[in-house]
């Protein structure tokens, strides 16, 4: 288990057995955005030449607003030089908290934004297979050229244009070609 997963896990135990998962979930998704967001922020916190009570200063002033769990996760973070896996501690959270809500995250990768009805399509006929609710997110990258990526965890279903020209040309490399028949 990863750092990451450890520090993760640890606090989303804490907020089941005290009841305030919602809360926690948000000011942690909050703190990490305006971390990863802000390089200003980001290297003041993970600076060796900032001092420790300087940082704890800075975190506590930020967090105010935050549920103590947030806070106190924050300031331990600094206080055991872990500022800097923020992040991914925070994505580890919300992964764990997916789980626990049966939600299924999928990333759809486009050519072009997706037009809301097809999002509304895609979102449903997932919710019909699996069963579970559907959070949606979404890329553009006109690469692809057309079609659809889906990512659901560690699956991958490429529908995209770029992947069947590929797969063609692959083939068209690899065809074994009757020489009788080139004669003709």
């Amino acid at each position: 288990m990863s750092v990451a997963t450890t520090y993760a896990e640890a606090l989303f135990e804490a907020s089941v057995e005290a009841g305030v998962l919602g809360p926690v979930a948000a000011g942690m998704g909050e703190f990490a955005a305006a971390y990863s967001g802000s390089d200003d922020l980001r290297l003041a916190l993970e600076s060796p030449d900032l001092d420790p009570d300087a940082k704890r200063r800075v975190v506590r002033a930020l967090a105010e607003d935050a549920h103590p769990f947030v806070a106190n996760t924050l300031q331990m973070l600094i206080d055991r030089g872990r500022i800097a896996d923020l992040p991914e501690i925070a994505a580890a959270f919300d992964r764990r908290v997916t789980v626990a809500e049966g939600r299924l995250e999928v990333e759809a990768v486009t050519a072009i934004p997706l037009p809301d009805d097809l999002r509304g399509s895609i979102v449903s006929s997932i919710q019909e297979q699996t069963g579970r609710s559907v959070d949606l997110s979404e890329s553009v990258d006109p690469d692809i050229v057309g079609g659809l990526v889906l990512r659901v965890g560690e699956t991958v279903v490429d529908g995209s244009v770029r992947s069947r020209l590929d797969q063609l040309r692959r083939e068209m490399t690899t065809a074994s070609v009757d020489s009788a028949a080139v004669a003709d």
